[in-house]
């Protein structure tokens, strides 16, 4: 009697986009809450590598005061040699800087018209007025009467504006902050003509469930404008182990463009570096001093994964967050620079050898443990030794220059 398959369960299809932007913020919001010196000439050099990994997308500074932005003291000088280089003049990425203040939108114009632009500045507004105080020193009302200057600025000088809304999703001092909120400021720039804006988890306040309804609720009110406008972006900070979970969530809501930092850098400004106290607000505000980014490499991964396009060089990123660990002078809190990413094939080094060499060092996790040539495919000969009377067919996919095809292993008669 045939099988009766109409009560079965029909598999669910998880809706993924086909690709998604990778936006990194390692040179602004993610070196500003270091607390040792990032030479100048590592920012370049970061920023060289990362346009050759692929991204179209880099924050490049900030234009804020160096008493406030220690790490930013060198802006001018990063973004004309950034500028410079002869990978940015060839593939044209995306530069954004950040400017808090009309001053700081005039510094960026005067680069501009040195011959030094920028692509866009952002500027930060709280959608929630107790820590826009202690933020920007100003509220939702003050800082609003202060943007139109900044944008009268951005369009004499050529470059876009875009208005990041910090506690979009959460404050550490007052607690979730309605969609409202955001909405309203939305409402007001799509008024006085911004066309950018970035919702912002700035100190790791949300959660999965949130993370999609307001972006879902985003999606509702302004997807009509979607092609007039950048707001689909996803900004979440690491201060719960929840970034990556959120990031996913808003994927799922219908972002993007993923903001990440390498190494899980950024969050407030450092108050301390060098050893020497400045006015950066540090710690002041919430409950944790690790408030970094969703990290870009761990990021990376999981999108890769889930089969979602991003036209990064992955393994490339993997080597730059092991070589940011050595700038850092410490290790950072990513998984994937120590796990490496999930084979997709044989290896030699996974399949247990019998012996001890696959037993790590004690300590710190090992900058190079995982590092890529230790996943080579494993030789024809190591496969039949290692698996003795069974077949093994894997190899090349015909349609895929550098992809494998899936293993097929069965015993034989």
């Amino acid at each position: 009697m045939a099988k009766d398959n109409s009560s079965q369960k029909k598999k669910k299809n998880i809706q993924l986009p086909d690709e998604i932007v990778m936006l990194e913020l390692l040179l602004r919001d993610g070196l500003q809450h270091a607390s040792k010196t990032v030479p100048t000439e590592a920012k370049v050099w970061y920023a060289d590598q990362l346009v050759r990994a692929g991204y179209k997308y880099i924050e490049v500074t900030n234009f804020g005061h160096p008493k406030l932005l220690a790490q930013s003291v060198d802006a001018e000088e990063v973004l004309e040699r950034v500028c410079k280089l002869k990978i940015i003049q060839e593939e044209k990425p995306h530069l954004k800087c950040y400017g808090m203040t009309v001053k700081a939108f005039e510094r960026a114009a005067n680069m501009a018209q040195k011959g030094y632009a920028t692509n866009s500045v952002a500027f930060t507004i709280s959608a929630e007025d107790l820590h826009g105080r202690r933020n920007s020193g100003r509220t939702r009302k003050e800082y609003l009467q202060e943007i139109p200057e900044m944008i009268k600025v951005a369009e004499a000088n050529g470059f876009e504006i875009d208005m990041a809304i910090a506690c979009t999703y959460g404050s550490p001092i007052a607690g979730p902050v309605p969609i409202e909120n955001t909405f309203e400021l939305m409402d007001w720039g799509l008024d006085h003509g911004i066309r950018n804006f970035t919702p912002c988890d700035t100190t790791g306040e949300s959660n999965p469930r949130r993370s999609f309804e307001y972006m879902s609720a985003l999606v509702d009110r302004y997807g009509k404008y979607d092609d007039q406008i950048k707001y689909r972006i996803s900004h979440f900070h690491e201060c719960r182990g929840q970034s990556l979970a959120n990031t996913f969530a808003a994927i799922m809501a219908g972002a993007q463009i993923i903001e990440t930092s390498l190494g899980m850098g950024g969050g407030q400004p450092a108050f301390m570096v060098d050893g020497v106290p400045g006015k950066g607000s540090g710690p002041m505000y919430t409950n944790s001093y690790e408030v970094g980014n969703c990290p870009t490499e761990d990021a990376l991964v999981m999108i890769d994964e889930m089969g979602i396009e991003t036209g990064i060089d992955i393994d490339l990123v993997l080597s730059l967050g092991r070589v940011f660990e050595w700038t850092m002078e410490k290790s950072l809190p990513v998984w994937t620079t120590k796990a490496g990413r999930p084979i997709k094939y044989p290896v030699e080094w996974c399949i247990a050898p019998n012996n001890l060499e696959h037993i790590p060092p004690y300590g710190p996790p090992q900058m190079f443990w995982a590092s890529p040539e230790k996943y080579s495919p494993a030789s024809a000969d190591f496969i039949r030794r290692e698996f003795e009377g069974r077949t093994y067919k894997w190899g090349k996919c015909e349609d895929e220059e550098d992809g494998y095809c899936r293993i097929e292993m069965f015993e034989e008669e």
